[in-house]
């Protein structure tokens, strides 16, 4: 699913791959997240996020900024960029989970995700 959500948004000229995909979805979300935030709900870690919001800021998708009470932390911001691409990104992920689930029951899709978040709850 990785390399097809990147070749849709590769051919659709959006800068954006999958990983950071993953941020972009949460602050459309909820715009103004802290890192540590961003690095919880994709449950990947803080390095990782760190690197990946660098390369979003260099791609003009999100801003950085000092908490205003602690500056050692980081809020993150979509750019008015990622704002107007929104429903064209939103609409290549959805055709990829299309792609990723075609000829399937979508009960069968449904049940399965409940237990990968069961899976995934029991992890924690």
């Amino acid at each position: 699913m990785n390399n097809r959500i990147n070749k849709y948004f590769k051919e659709n000229n959006f800068p954006v791959t999958y990983e950071q995909w993953q941020i972009l979805s949460r602050l459309y979300e909820r715009d103004g997240l802290t890192q540590n935030q961003i690095a919880e709900l994709n449950e990947k870690d803080q390095p990782s996020v760190s690197r990946l919001i660098v390369n979003m800021v260099n791609r003009g998708l999100v801003t950085r900024s000092p908490h205003p009470s602690d500056a050692r932390i980081n809020i993150i911001k979509l750019t008015e960029q990622a704002k107007e691409s929104e429903q064209e990104l939103k609409i290549l992920a959805n055709q990829t989970i299309q792609d990723a689930t075609k000829g399937i029951n979508p009960e069968d899709v449904e049940k399965c995700l409940r237990m990968l978040d069961q899976i995934r709850a029991n992890l924690q």
